[in-house]
């Protein structure tokens, strides 16, 4: 997901496909209210964060999810048969840092990059359930957008920028043990354990260090966007302990962006860089001289982080990790 301002725009052509399912032997309602195969005794509810409940008839088992949230779902075992976000990094390649372990050629992309989708390949998958999460209440999709989905299937959304981590967490399980991920599997127990652990692990990784400055930020060519806590892993570390770097200006609660030449405005001992594929990445930094001056960097204290990370307990558990490690490393 992007900052609110700069992403709203959406790939809605073919929308008119949406209409033509009713020649194909499938209605726009009849769409909208598909379900689980036929035999399926239990009818099925969940109660997202915008506070909808959806009722079906039965499990819904076709689900069509945002990048993070198919992500998440497949931790669990839970298989979207379609995928939309941005899902793939510059030359081609599958972004790990979004999609996980999901496999694409297992599932359909119904849109390439953030906020498109095509409402025309969303309507030959079928859906019985789209799952978009939140963004301080936001959808990933505009007005449009979600109207003309709302006509193909119903729709569930976890908030992942306005909770707490550990909440959404939480939710997205919930989430996935109402679709049929079985939490007393022997891999889905250990799971959430190794979740628990990380989690300790990191906060006594952060109390071992005290006073150690860290700066979130992402890069471009023109120079460096110094993260907020609109961002909720930052304030998820912040609330373990970490002393994070927090700059005073910027017009939003994600980002201040300077230029190269007063990248150094605010004094860090590590950097943590974004590793999505929207920001430059440190091979692509190598010859900045303003960035390569900076303390932090001259002493070798960088590390990654991912400003959206997956929200199950494997995908946190690997965040915990990664941060654990870097800390323990400098």
């Amino acid at each position: 997901m992007l900052p609110l301002t700069g992403r709203r725009r959406f790939l809605t052509t073919g929308a008119l496909g949406l209409f033509a399912l009713g020649a194909a032997g499938c209605s726009p309602l009849e769409a909208d209210r598909r379900s689980a195969a036929p035999g399926d005794g239990n009818t099925w509810g969940f109660t997202d964060d915008a506070k909808r409940t959806v009722r079906l008839g039965s499990r819904p088992r076709r689900i069509v999810a945002y990048a993070t949230a198919a992500a998440a779902l497949w931790d669990y075992g839970i298989r979207p048969v379609g995928v939309y976000g941005s899902l793939r990094k510059q030359g081609g390649g599958k972004d790990v840092t979004l999609l996980g372990e999901v496999d694409l050629r297992r599932v359909a992309t119904v849109g390439g990059t953030w906020g498109e989708i095509s409402v025309e390949r969303l309507g030959r998958l079928r859906p019985d359930l789209v799952v978009d999460p939140l963004q301080y209440g936001a959808h990933q999709l505009d007005q449009n957008s979600l109207e003309l989905t709302g006509k193909l299937a119903p729709m569930v959304s976890i908030e992942v920028y306005g909770a707490k981590v550990d909440t959404a967490v939480r939710r997205y399980a919930d989430l996935a043990a109402s679709l049929g991920a079985d939490f007393t599997t022997h891999e889905l127990r250990s799971g959430k354990a190794a979740y628990t652990a990380a989690r300790d692990r990191v906060r006594r990784a952060i109390t071992a260090r005290p006073g150690l400055r860290v700066l979130f930020a992402s890069a471009d060519h023109d120079g460096i966007r110094v993260s907020k806590a609109g961002f909720p892993s930052i304030a998820d570390f912040e609330g373990l302990g970490l002393d994070v770097v927090k700059p005073t200006g910027g017009s939003t609660i994600y980002v201040e962006k300077l230029s190269w030449e007063v990248a150094d405005r605010y004094p860090a001992d590590l950097i943590l860089l974004d590793v999505r594929a929207s920001s430059l990445q440190p091979a692509d930094l190598r010859s900045n001289s303003l960035w390569g001056n900076l303390p932090a960097i001259r002493t070798g204290r960088l590390g990654t982080w991912n400003p959206e990370p997956i929200l199950s307990h494997h995908g946190m558990a690997k965040v915990y990790e990664s941060l654990t490690a870097t800390l323990t490393g400098v």
